[in-house]
């Protein structure tokens, strides 16, 4: 657990913080014990000194009590430790280091899914004034079926599509190749960021497409449109699929034509679940995966009052919501998705194997 190491890490070098002011004394070992925290348990290893029982790491709570996230994070957060300045600066490097490192690691070559969006918040900036930023996410689901977080980027403004590319330059860069379906949200340019990765599918979000449905009609009308939406859901093939779908751009055309148009351009975006095996389609045709990551990130907002202090408490909060995040899915697959393994595996065969006809 990345957290986990963090903990141990920080207190190792507390221990030679606290050696260093007294020199007679010495590292004596180390004593395990658990620290229950509302996202599990951390299993630490506390560090020892030889000579009395003055030394206590600051980031433990007194007593071993249960702590909340947002005690941690603020400890975190603030590292009010009782040493020198430069010994904080220290400690907080070597939090970054941890965290440079989870941001740089080399990526899996394939995944079956990844699923991106963007979260927006307010930050102050080194001018002590408030700023727009945007956190782009990409949740992936591997090749076992497991879900992990395999990548974050901030960004101050608004969410763009010349960052989007970054994004993706970034993932390729640290070794993603294949990817059998990207899904998102139909935010302007993403389709042609998502061909960067040419032979994979790009599926928008259902979530999304329904919510932009009923801001624009009343009751009655959402409720016609998304019954077809309900039976091609349903749909076995892809026929008939895309005859449920004709018939919704029918209903829709006589509400609103321009929107009408809009879908059908995106039709093959909107189908791209249906040609996957029945049982993991409902996980592939929403980005709820991330966009149960952003309901986390607006938590941890609101804990902190509403927006984020600095860069680096951001950091640093992000990097704890993520990595407990990742520890908790890899300790489960998602069962659709280990039932159909070799399913998966034939899809990514059949798609990559065209490009290997280019090579």
């Amino acid at each position: 657990m990345i957290i986990q190491e963090i903990f141990n890490a920080i207190m190792k070098y507390e221990r030679q913080i606290y050696l260093n002011q007294d020199i007679d004394n010495y590292a004596n070992g180390y004593y395990d014990r658990t620290l229950g925290l509302t996202f599990g348990k951390l299993n630490l290893k506390i560090p020892k000194v030889r000579y009395g029982n003055k030394f206590y790491p600051s980031l433990l709570p007194e007593k071993w009590k249960r702590v909340d996230k947002a005690k941690i994070k603020q400890t975190l957060k603030k590292l009010n430790l009782p040493y020198r300045e430069e010994d904080m600066e220290d400690l907080l490097d070597l939090v970054y280091q941890h965290l440079q490192a989870y941001k740089n690691n080399v990526l899996p070559e394939e995944v079956f899914a990844v699923f991106i969006d963007a979260y927006h918040a307010k930050m102050r900036d080194e001018n002590e004034k408030m700023t727009n930023i945007s956190i782009y996410l990409a949740v992936a689901i591997d090749m076992e079926g497991y879900r992990q977080i395999i990548g974050y980027w901030i960004k101050k403004g608004k969410e763009n599509k010349s960052f989007w590319i970054e994004v993706f330059q970034d993932m390729i860069s640290r070794g993603l190749k294949k990817v059998a379906v990207f899904v998102s949200d139909d935010f302007n340019g993403l389709t042609d960021v998502v061909q960067f990765f040419p032979y994979s599918d790009h599926q928008l979000c259902w979530t999304h497409m329904k919510r932009n449905l009923r801001r624009k009609f009343n009751k009655k009308e959402y409720s016609l449109l998304n019954k077809y939406l309900i039976f091609e859901k349903e749909s076995l093939t892809k026929d008939e699929a895309l005859g449920h779908w004709e018939n919704f751009l029918k209903e829709l055309l006589t509400l609103n034509p321009s929107l009408a148009k809009q879908y059908e351009k995106k039709t093959d975006n909107y189908l791209a679940f249906i040609g996957y095996p029945e049982k993991i389609r409902k996980h592939i045709y929403t980005s709820n995966i991330v966009e149960s990551v952003n309901a986390g990130l607006e938590m941890m907002r609101l804990e902190l009052g509403g927006y984020f202090h600095s860069m680096r408490t951001l950091e640093i909060n992000l990097f704890i919501q993520l990595s407990n995040l990742n520890d908790k899915w890899m300790r489960k697959p998602i069962a659709a998705f280990r039932a159909n393994l070799y399913e998966m595996r034939q899809i990514l065969n059949v798609k990559f194997g065209l490009e290997n006809l280019f090579d």
